[in-house]
């Protein structure tokens, strides 16, 4: 047989299974993955554009800013969201902006410390500081800003040919220097420098946010889930207090329909509000089964709040016990809330990934805490002594994974806690 021979193609039979959505099954997903604040804008998107559609507003105690919006000035919260949604950015980028978004002050700042925020999200502090920055790209120029000087010297930037001793001041923080002329004897600049580098700066806006509507007391950060704890019993509640009731107008439908040739136009309007309204009815219910199952599995965190209390819990076991899929618990989770001893946190927090067979990474990083804490301190212990005490409890770590947790917590190698202890 010649090569040639040997490299003639031969028909192969294959069979391939491939899964098709139906119209109304990939609405149902698309709608469970909505965020609280997406499915509002969804049912908006519905009463505009289908003629027979009304939305009743929620009733309850608290009000969204959507439900708050005055007739005077564009509201702030709208107008990032607008802008992060038609960005190009990766989608975590996106829920990590809008989780920053929610924690600016009515001045538009960022006050709140990013540590906090990581905590409360299923956000990392690195990511976090990645979503400030493109936070800070978006118009008003300033927004995102820790403080004045920041706000400032972020709108200089943008400027050209912005005064450069007036920047220089803003990114050494001399703001107080230049605010009082007794100082400025002692600055490297000259009088008739700081006078023109403080007219330059008289130019910004101290408060980016002033010209768009701000409330301070509306909380954004929606809850679709909220636990309650009495005698140590755990139930959970669907929190639709601030999701409209979307309204079918049935009367006008029939008249218009009996008048009209385009009875096919009418029945597709219908139909689509029937399908939304059940995809809504589904999300709904699909929350609330994902909601008892996880607040009896992470019963002991949600009691304590307590990190170190959380149990790993994965998607593929959480879709067994409900015999749902994987990809619907993950849509599900999807920027969702829930609220618990008055916290409000990420969903996600509560599905923590398995460090060990047991023990979750929150439980490994508190009791890598505590060991250190016991410690000789003119002994300190090696990663390696660690591994062997975690070990010692039937929990196997490397050296690597020891000195991750070690560096996440802040706590320096064991010749540094050893040579702090010496000074």
């Amino acid at each position: 047989m010649t090569r040639l021979q040997k490299m003639v193609l031969k028909p192969k039979e294959q069979l391939v299974t491939r899964l098709f959505l139906s119209p109304k099954l990939k609405q149902n997903l698309t709608v469970l993955s909505y965020s609280t604040h997406d499915l509002i804008n969804a049912m908006k998107e519905m009463s505009a554009s289908n003629p027979f559609v009304t939305l009743k507003e929620p009733k309850g105690e608290m009000q969204n800013l959507e439900w708050l919006r005055s007739p005077e000035g564009e509201n702030l919260i709208d107008h990032l969201l607008l802008q992060v949604d038609l960005s190009d950015w990766h989608t975590w980028e996106k829920g990590a902006v809008k989780a920053l978004i929610y924690h600016l002050d009515e001045d538009g700042y960022l006050r709140i410390d990013l540590a906090k925020i990581a905590e409360q999200t299923e956000f990392t502090l690195e990511k976090l500081l990645r979503a400030k920055s493109l936070l800070q790209s978006l118009d008003p120029c300033g927004i995102g800003a820790a403080n004045l000087a920041e706000c400032l010297a972020l709108q200089a930037k943008q400027k050209d040919n912005f005064n450069p001793i007036a920047l220089e001041i803003l990114l050494n923080n001399q703001l107080e220097m230049l605010a009082d002329p007794k100082k400025w004897p002692h600055s490297k600049f000259s009088v008739s420098e700081l006078n023109d580098a403080l007219a330059s700066i008289q130019t910004l806006d101290p408060t980016p946010a002033s010209d768009y509507v701000v409330d301070s007391n509306v909380q954004y950060l929606l809850p679709d889930l909220i636990y309650k704890i009495t005698d140590g019993r755990i139930t959970v509640e669907n929190f639709q207090t601030q999701i409209p009731e979307m309204v079918f107008d049935e009367k006008s439908y029939r008249e218009l329909k009996d008048q009209s040739n385009e009875s096919k136009y009418f029945s597709e309007q219908k139909q689509r509000f029937l399908e939304m309204k059940s995809a809504i009815a589904e999300r709904q219910k699909t929350i609330m089964r994902l909601g008892e199952y996880v607040g009896q599995f992470q019963h002991g965190f949600l009691t304590t709040m307590q990190k170190q209390e959380l149990k790993p819990l994965g998607l593929k076991e959480t879709a067994q016990a409900l015999s749902l899929a994987p990809s619907t618990i993950s849509r599900a989770i999807k920027d969702k809330y829930v609220q618990c001893q008055n916290k409000v946190f990420s969903l996600k927090i509560l599905f923590p990934r398995k460090v060990t067979t047991d023990l979750s990474q929150a439980r490994i990083e508190y009791d890598l805490q505590q060991i250190i804490k016991k410690e000789d301190v003119r002994a300190p212990l090696s990663d390696q002594q660690l591994v062997e005490i975690f070990a010692k409890h039937d929990v196997t770590l490397s050296r690597r994974v020891i000195a991750k947790y070690r560096k996440k917590l802040n706590i320096p190698n064991s010749y540094s806690r050893k040579a702090k202890v010496t000074d």
